[in-house]
């Protein structure tokens, strides 16, 4: 299993703004719906929001590749920028993650 993190850097006071933008394109959904796709989190650093990190847990690096390749991607990606911070660094690139263990509670559910 892999572990993809992507780090965005929103502009100050829009980081619920991009988390919203995640829930209103239905970037989650539709990674999961895409085969491989086990299980995504969009995240909020305490206190400020000064980082959202979104994670997501994946059969193998072909089914995140298939992802990356998948209609809307790049548009996503174009759509955003205006919540993202001025600058390099406001999308830190992916990084990959094998994971080494993994250990979960069946059928648990946690939103906010």
């Amino acid at each position: 299993m892999i572990r993809s993190v992507l780090s965005l850097r929103p502009k100050p006071g829009q980081s619920q703004d991009l988390v919203r933008f995640f829930e209103s394109r239905k970037i989650p959904e539709r990674a999961l719906a895409s085969p491989g796709c086990l299980g995504v989190e969009v995240q909020n650093l305490l206190p400020d929001g000064a980082e959202v990190l979104v994670t997501a847990l994946w059969a193998s690096v072909e089914s995140y590749q298939t992802w990356l390749e998948s209609a809307g991607r790049h548009e996503d990606g174009v759509q955003m920028q205006p919540l993202l911070a001025e600058g390099n660094g406001a999308v830190a690139p992916a990084r990959l993650y094998e994971v080494a263990r993994l250990a979960t509670h069946q059928n648990t559910s946690v939103s906010r």
